[in-house]
Formats: C-alpha cells, sequence, structure tokens
C-alpha cells in the first residue's frame, strides 16, 4: 500500500548575532544541516544490509489439487486422466457427490442429471485432469477449470436465436460477476453488474427474458470476487421448416488480431460470422481462407467495418460455397483485423447448429475427449514447421491408432479418425498448433477444441516491504 508524501516543509529563517566575545550557532540551521546527514547515513546502512533487486518471475509448483467445471444440461460426465496414474476423484452435482475410478488411458462416465458438475482431482490425480460433457442432439460442453475473464462472441436475446448463460461456483464462498453486453450499435445497457452466485451453486441468465433484443450480441464475463466458470448454451428454434439447433458456445480468452476458425463444413446451410470490435477505434477486418495447401484471399470480398465497441454479422454461406469442396475446400477461416477483435462461426450441419470460435495454440501435448460420431481433426495456425503426434483410443483405454502429422506456417491440415475414438491425444514437436475436432453423429454436428491439462501450479514472488 502505497502512502501520500506530505508537503515539504519549509525551515524558518535564522537570525545572526553577533556578540563582542563569541558566536553562538542557530539550532535551526543546526538541524537542517544534522538531521539529513544523520538521514542519508542511516540509509546507507539500511541498503548495505538489504540490496535492491527486481521482482523475481513466479515460480512453479507441483499441482495437488484441480477442479475442472461441467455446465448443466449435458448427459453424461466423462473423466479421465492423462497423468498415468489410477484412482479415484470427486464428481459432485448439487448436494450429490460421487467417486469415478480413473485408469490410464481409459475414460469414465458419471451420471448425475442434467446439473452442473465439478470434477475434483488431488494429489497423483490433480494433474492431467480432463472432462467432457455432450448431449443429443449432437452438442458439446465445455468443461474446464474457472477463469476470471472471458468472451462468447454471437450470443442471441431473441424470440428464434436465445443464448443462456451459465455461471457455476464451485467454491462455499459467495462469487460476484460484472457481464458486459455489445450490441450492433455500441455496448447494451443491461442490469448485469454485480451478479452474485452463492456457493456450490449455478444461476442461469437467460438474456432473451433480462434483455430482449433482436441483433447479435457479444458478452464479456469478468469475475471480482471468487471463482466462476461461465458457459453459454446457444440455442435457434426455427419457425416453420427452418432450421434449428443447440450447441455449447465455447468462449475466447481476449481480443486478438488474428483469430482462426478451424471446422468449416461442407454442403448447404446457413454460414455466419460474427465478429466482435470491444475497443474504442473503428477498425477494418480481412478474411482468408485456409486450405490444406494454403491461406488466401478470395476475390471479391470487401473488408468489413467494425464500429467501435460493436458486434457485425457477416453471412458466408456464398463465400464457402464459392470456394469448392472436396479436397479443395476449405477448413478455416482466418479473420485478420486493424484492432483486437473476437470471433465466431455459426453453421448448420444435417440440420443442426455447431460454432467454431478460436482455437487455443498448443505448446505441449492437448487432449479432448469425444462424442459419438465420425470424426476428423483439424489442425492449423502452426507457428514454424513441425510434426504433431495424434494418438486415439477408445473409451475402455485400447489404443486405435498412432499418426504423425506434418504442419507448418499459412495452411491446415485434416485427419480422419476412427468413429469409436473417445479420447485423443495430440502432440506438436518443433511447434506450436491450435487443433479441434469436428463430429458429425446423432442427428447433429459439434466441434470440440483440444486444451493443454494443467499439470503444475504457479506461485508469485511476494516480497513482505516490497514497494
Amino acid at each position: 500500500m502505497s502512502e501520500t508524501p506530505h508537503p515539504p516543509t519549509t525551515p524558518a529563517r535564522g537570525t545572526a548575532r553577533v556578540g563582542r566575545s563569541r558566536s553562538r550557532f542557530d539550532a535551526t540551521l543546526v538541524a537542517a544541516v544534522v538531521v539529513p546527514l544523520l538521514a542519508v547515513g542511516a540509509s546507507a546502512l539500511i541498503d548495505v544490509d538489504t540490496p535492491t533487486r527486481a521482482g523475481a518471475a513466479p515460480s512453479e509448483t507441483p499441482l495437488t489439487e484441480s477442479s475442472i467445471v461441467c455446465p448443466g444440461g449435458g448427459g453424461e460426465v466423462l473423466v479421465t486422466s492423462t497423468s498415468g496414474e489410477g484412482g479415484s476423484v470427486d464428481v459432485r452435482s448439487g448436494g450429490t457427490e460421487e467417486q469415478a475410478d480413473l485408469r490410464p488411458g481409459r475414460t469414465t462416465s458419471v451420471d448425475l442429471g442434467e446439473r452442473a458438475a465439478v470434477v475434483t482431482g488431488r494429489d497423483e490425480l490433480a494433474p492431467g485432469l480432463v472432462a467432457g460433457r455432450f448431449s443429443t442432439p449432437l452438442a458439446s460442453f465445455d468443461c474446464r477449470a474457472p477463469v476470471f475473464d472471458q468472451w462468447f462472441t454471437g450470443v442471441g436475446a431473441g424470440a428464434r436465436h436465445r443464448s443462456t448463460i451459465q455461471l457455476v461456483n464451485p467454491d462455499e464462498g459467495r462469487a460476484v460477476v460484472d457481464i458486459t453486453v455489445l450490441g450492433a450499435d455500441g455496448e447494451v445497457e443491461a442490469p448485469l453488474r454485480g451478479v452474485t452466485v452463492e456457493g456450490e451453486s449455478t444461476r442461469a441468465v437467460p438474456l432473451a427474458e433480462v434483455l430482449p433484443r433482436r441483433d447479435e450480441l457479444t458478452v464479456r464475463v469478468t469475475v471480482v470476487r471468487g471463482r466462476i466458470a461461465a458457459s453459454v448454451r446457444d440455442a435457434f428454434r426455427g419457425v416453420g421448416n427452418a432450421r434449428s439447433g443447440d450447441d455449447g458456445l465455447a468462449s475466447q480468452a481476449a481480443p486478438q488480431t488474428g483469430n482462426l476458425l478451424l471446422g468449416v463444413p461442407t454442403g448447404a446451410g446457413p454460414r455466419s460470422l460474427v465478429i466482435a470490435n470491444p475497443g474504442t477505434s473503428q477498425g477494418r477486418a480481412t478474411l482468408q481462407l485456409v486450405t490444406g495447401d494454403a491461406t488466401f484471399e478470395p476475390r471479391d470480398v470487401e473488408p468489413i467495418d467494425l464500429p467501435p465497441r460493436s458486434t457485425v454479422v457477416v453471412p458466408v454461406a456464398g463465400l464457402l460455397r464459392r470456394a469448392g469442396e472436396g479436397d479443395e475446400a476449405p477448413i478455416g477461416l482466418q479473420v485478420d483485423s486493424t484492432v483486437p477483435t473476437t470471433a465466431t462461426l455459426s453453421v448448420f450441419v444435417e440440420g443442426d447448429l455447431a460454432t467454431a470460435v478460436p482455437a487455443v495454440p498448443l505448446e505441449g501435448p492437448g487432449t479432448a475427449i469425444l462424442p459419438e460420431g465420425s470424426k476428423r481433426l483439424l489442425l492449423g495456425d502452426a507457428a514454424s514447421p513441425g510434426v504433431v503426434t495424434v494418438a486415439a483410443r477408445s473409451g475402455d483405454g485400447t489404443a486405435l491408432e498412432e499418426q504423425r502429422v506434418e504442419v507448418g506456417p499459412g495452411r491446415a491440415a485434416s485427419v480422419d479418425l476412427p468413429d469409436d475414438a473417445r479420447l485423443i491425444t495430440v502432440t506438436p514437436a518443433r511447434t506450436s498448433v491450435a487443433g479441434v475436432v469436428a463430429v458429425v453423429g446423432s442427428g447433429g454436428a459439434t466441434i470440440v477444441r483440444l486444451r493443454e491439462p494443467a499439470t503444475g501450479g504457479v506461485v508469485p514472488d511476494v516480497r513482505v516491504g516490497a514497494p
């Protein structure tokens, strides 16, 4: 805590008196000269004993406990560990708690209904904990550790497009979040500041009831007290023969000037790109298509204007249809902008909604639990030429196949996975790479992101008496 400095004190003017036989020192003059010298000497002694040093970087520590939150609304909670150890983890939902028995390479399911669930691993099972949750028609829900700041782009608060924000508090104490909303014309006034979530409970925020609007929205969820796992369930309800569907809308950690959206399906159906500019400056965005061979800018596509603090919708169905099909079809959509942005691609596959958000680059092994259906691994955004090892396992831990895939900047890679793969691990070498798995089955489609499981904790450098 810093202190407010006091204003300097001006010494009083001394008066010199001359006697006939001797002179007398003025007391004020003595104080003005001697006291500062004593202070300098004292500070020198202190500096010798406690030399000044720069703050050190945070240090890593073994992870002895970790928690992953799976949003409500799905089916069974699927759990595994990449630590190579076996044992039990706690799976808690409301007032119900069960033990899940984990074995290396095997996926364990726990059925606690449709409520949100908290998976907690301790000691040897704290590092490498992974969970997943899905529903039918096919939808995936992002199971992850609580984070303090995240963005959801392309949510709805209207009659046809409805999104519900779900806030899960895994701890005993009360948590508080602020939710900021951006619409087509700027920031939307909404009663979503200081939203409280009681300990070990879940709070749903249906946007269509809180702030009904017809335009597409972007929300930012910021935790101001406690810990919260935020998620969004996105739903389209068609009129007549119009399409409908549900999916979990994954979040983005922060706006950035380059967003790669992996998971562009072929075929007919609506395809919409939603871009948010949360800054106060006007911006522009350009689109590029990413294939297995190159990244290129299609013809006759104008730059997209991005007003400050706004959400912009860009129909891209015609663009993707003209790009071709089969081996020439794009795998991803690259969005580059002059200002930091967030982005989401919403598509319909076999009549069901699927959403793609920027994938998280993997520096080390990335893992995902997968639902049933046909699966295709999509890799992109490689920082440099390298090789990725892809290992797939069935639910009982049986090794299905292992492949090596070459990746490089400016292109993407597509790898077909076995239909019965339930666990995939992607290990990059000599590069970082982003990856998702596109899954089609159970009357719908979804896109599952790969993440690096937490393997250690971080301890900040804290010094008593530091400025």
